[in-house]
């Protein structure tokens, strides 16, 4: 394995996460398709209520995985793992600014657990699904009591719209992936491997 292989490999544990990640929201945003939330007074079609109940069901395992990769990155390798989500102090955005002026260049950035605007991406990309689960969680609580009507149409909302920021990152990441596999750079190699 040579050094640049290497250094594109993720940690066991981020590994995991990752794929209980993909996994999770990939589902999410497919059975969101099909799915019927409950109306008052109307009554759903067996398919469309079927899926509400699995996106509810998968979305408390998916705020579990979110909560599980919080404290992993939080924990990790003495705030590497932050870095590379968030690199937003001035070593961090001199790597952006490189990695735009190499795509400038025609040179993709290396992926993997290195910064740059790969690593930025993959934080904005968690921040957004951080968000889908944080609100799809409180319009769990919201609906177990009934008491929060206003608040649920506003929280449903917010809800709403955050899947469209995940499905627009979910097609770019799955589109980056592609190009950075057809340009030889083993990426799902260095995420999915045993």
């Amino acid at each position: 394995e040579d050094q640049g292989m290497s250094q594109r490999m993720w940690d066991r544990g981020t590994r995991w996460l990752h794929c209980g990640l993909s996994l999770a929201v990939t589902f999410q945003l497919f059975v969101s398709l099909v799915m019927e939330v409950p109306q008052p007074g109307l009554r759903p079609q067996a398919l469309g209520l079927q899926g509400f109940r699995a996106h509810k069901g998968v979305g408390a395992v998916l705020i579990a995985i979110v909560l599980l990769h919080w404290l992993w990155t939080l924990r990790r390798a003495h705030g590497q793992a932050i870095r590379h989500l968030f690199p937003w102090g001035r070593f961090g955005r001199a790597e952006i600014v490189q990695d735009l002026r190499n795509l400038k260049g025609g040179k993709l950035p290396e992926g993997g657990p290195g910064g740059g605007l790969p690593g930025f991406v993959h934080g904005l990309g968690f921040l957004a699904v951080t968000g889908m689960a944080a609100s799809g969680g409180l319009l769990l609580l919201l609906s177990a009591d009934g008491s929060g009507a206003p608040l649920l149409r506003e929280v449903a909302n917010l809800h709403a719209a955050l899947a469209n920021v995940v499905w627009l990152y979910w097609l770019g990441h799955v589109g980056m992936v592609i190009v950075h596999e057809s340009h030889g750079h083993r990426i799902l190699a260095g995420i999915f491997r045993p």
